[in-house]
């Protein structure tokens, strides 16, 4: 882990849809920023990895700028959270 800075957590933004900035650090294997919350949390974290692989134009760490939008609902899902 390097520098850690006020950014939305990849790992919160996936799963959670959370977006709120956080302390967080980048993980260059990940590839993202994950906050302090969900560091030790591998399975989250690898849960994130994959679902981010498949985000419609994933282009890279930048990108969660793009995709995170405050009150996102996943196109996905129904209004009970099923996909």
């Amino acid at each position: 882990m390097i520098t850690q800075q006020f950014r939305i957590c990849d790992v919160c933004r996936l799963l959670d849809f959370d977006v709120a900035h956080k302390l967080c650090s980048y993980c260059s294997m990940c590839d993202a920023w994950i906050c302090s919350d969900d560091l030790p949390k591998w399975a989250r974290r690898i849960k994130a990895a994959l679902k981010r692989k498949l985000e419609a134009g994933y282009q890279g760490s930048p990108n969660y700028e793009e995709v995170a939008v405050p009150n996102y609902k996943n196109i996905l899902e129904d209004d009970n959270g099923r996909t």
